[in-house]
């Protein structure tokens, strides 16, 4: 079995799968779709060959890894009379016809299903070793004209920049828009062995990764990443209680960050190792994804899944939402914790309010809450455990989205304490926000918060004849716009801040009390959202760093040229 991963460093560990089964949950049938005939599964001709544990999508078809002389049917240990090559070639029911070098001038022979494209296939993350003494890393590659002539990948001779250690970095996987990659890493901020990833895309490239908490990541092993075109995350873990070794889990994405994850059921997993899920992004109607058999001597299987019931098809229109289905009505709710196999649950006790939360109940005073999720419908308030205690979250409306918090203090250096234990327990999105009156209050003048946090009782007189000082909401005012030369000739700085598979035009947002007219450019199949007009880079980092505070952690700064995103790197110098 050690095979299947070929020269791929961490088969060691996994190889250190154990099994493992749920009892006492029940799988519930919905009374209009029948979870247990909702998808087709079947094998699919086509031997995986090592390094490679899977398939992956490109274009119409699929690339894999094919034996170039397999029809001499040698032995194998006669490796030097064929070539294992990357190959492309149009997938049917069940085998691949018409297939074709993925590479003609160039060797390909690296894991297939640790490949990821960008929206329009110009753009290639994939994973190798540098060398024979180094462990895998990612690079980038390029569809452009070779020295031929020719159309080819050409890749960098140099990782991405990220990897800057001899850790593993490996399976990236890129987001529709191409903003995010989650990939397999073993860094020493691993909570387990091979923990998830994720790096966000910059001006001057990639982010420095992110652990992606425990909420996601356990003791032992999480492998292959996937992201679909809604950022719903796929992946496989043999440290999550689930029915074999390697079990593959769903989580689902909110608009801000990944709910729990939960298990693709009797349906997809088994006893064995499941392991390289991979769904076109193109229909949305087919997945694979491979079975590896930990006894008898059997080859690692491809198996493809599409959707069965044509009912099914009409309501849910794609294995998206069809997972998602399974994931919530089947095994697992969505919304319940699912425990790691070595670790127990925390004593789960009631909230008791420290001093400083007690004093926020105080009418008319600025309370302090951490903001962790975003939803387009309500949620309500309901409990949420965090660091082994039970909070009570709160919920307000802003910008058409329900947003919930928890905690409550009377300043922020106080709420710190709890977004850093939010922050490890896989909410790396959340942030501070105020509150007056349970409205939230967009901008706190700074000197308020350090005047709130330095009164001094007077000699002469009594600690509550003094009152803090009166802190008012900002009206929104006009923004301070850098203005620059016409657009169509002259360079414009500009912060990013959403991106969306459709349309939303030009709309006002309002940012640390000013209102901002936005501007939208479409750029790798995704529309874009920024504001501000800015002169130079350094201009535009203030409104980055607002837009931050505020709940967008994503923001980035870019340039345009007219409604044409420029992404020269020495302009960013300027």
């Amino acid at each position: 079995m050690k095979r299947l991963f070929g020269i791929f460093l961490f088969s060691a560990a996994i190889n250190m799968a154990t099994n493992g089964s749920v009892t006492g949950i029940l799988v519930q049938n919905s009374d209009t779709l029948n979870i247990n005939k909702l998808l087709k599964v079947d094998k699919f001709g086509l031997k995986i060959l090592p390094p490679s544990s899977g398939v992956q999508f490109y274009r119409d078809g699929i690339v894999f890894l094919f034996q170039t002389k397999s029809e001499a049917k040698m032995l194998e240990s006669h490796t030097s009379f064929g070539a294992t090559e990357a190959y492309y070639g149009v997938q049917k029911d069940t085998s691949v016809s018409n297939h074709i070098l993925f590479s003609p001038s160039f060797s390909w022979a690296v894991p297939c299903e640790a490949m990821t494209f960008n929206s329009d296939y110009s753009i290639m993350y994939y994973t190798k070793r540098p060398s024979n003494k180094e462990p895998e890393k990612i690079f980038q590659a390029r569809y452009q004209q070779a020295k031929n002539g020719k159309h080819e990948w050409i890749s960098e001779s140099k990782p991405l920049s990220f990897c800057t250690d001899k850790s593993i970095y490996s399976h990236p996987a890129l987001s529709a828009d191409g903003e995010k990659m989650v990939f397999t890493s073993n860094k020493s901020e691993s909570i387990g062995g091979l923990d998830l990833f994720i790096s966000y895309k910059e001006a001057s490239g990639w982010s420095s990764p992110i652990n992606l908490g425990n909420l996601i990541n356990t003791r032992g092993n999480e492998l292959s990443p996937y992201l679909d075109q809604d950022n719903n995350l796929f992946f496989s873990s043999d440290g999550i209680e689930g029915f074999g070794g390697y079990d593959i889990y769903i989580c689902r994405y909110n608009g801000r960050g990944w709910e729990k994850p939960a298990n693709l059921t009797k349906i997809i997993n088994t006893q064995d190792d499941e392991l390289a899920f991979t769904l076109s992004r193109l229909d949305r109607k087919s997945a694979f994804y491979t079975t590896r058999y930990k006894t008898g001597n059997r080859l690692p299987q491809l198996f493809k899944v599409v959707l069965q019931d044509q009912y099914a098809l009409k309501k849910l229109t794609n294995l998206s939402n069809a997972f998602k289905y399974i994931a919530q009505a089947g095994l697992i709710p969505a919304e319940e914790e699912i425990p790691a196999k070595t670790e127990p649950l925390p004593e789960i006790k009631p909230e008791v309010k420290l001093p400083a939360e007690k004093a926020a109940e105080t009418r008319n005073e600025i309370i302090y809450r951490i903001q962790f999720l975003s939803n387009s419908k309500p949620k309500g308030s309901y409990n949420i455990t965090i660091g082994g205690r039970m909070y009570k979250t709160f919920e307000y409306l802003s910008n058409g989205l329900y947003k919930s918090c928890v905690g409550e203090y009377t300043s922020p250096a106080q709420a710190n304490n709890l977004l850093a234990i939010m922050k490890k327990e896989g909410y790396p999105d959340a942030f501070v926000a105020a509150f007056e009156n349970n409205e939230r209050v967009a901008n706190i003048p700074s000197t308020a918060i350090s005047q709130e946090l330095t009164i001094q009782k007077p000699v002469a007189e009594p600690a509550q004849t003094q009152k803090l000082p009166e802190v008012k909401k900002q009206e929104p005012v006009k923004p301070a716009i850098e203005q620059a030369a016409p657009l169509t000739d002259n360079i414009v700085f500009r912060v990013q801040f959403s991106s969306n598979m459709k349309s939303k035009g030009s709309y006002e947002i309002t940012i640390g009390g000013k209102k901002y007219k936005t501007f939208e450019y479409l750029y790798n199949g995704a529309y874009r959202s920024c504001a501000g007009e800015f002169n130079t880079s350094a201009s535009a980092a203030g409104l980055q760093k607002q837009l931050k505070q505020e709940g967008y952690p994503d923001a980035f700064v870019i340039a345009t040229k007219g409604k044409v995103r420029v992404t020269d790197p020495a302009l960013f110098k300027r």
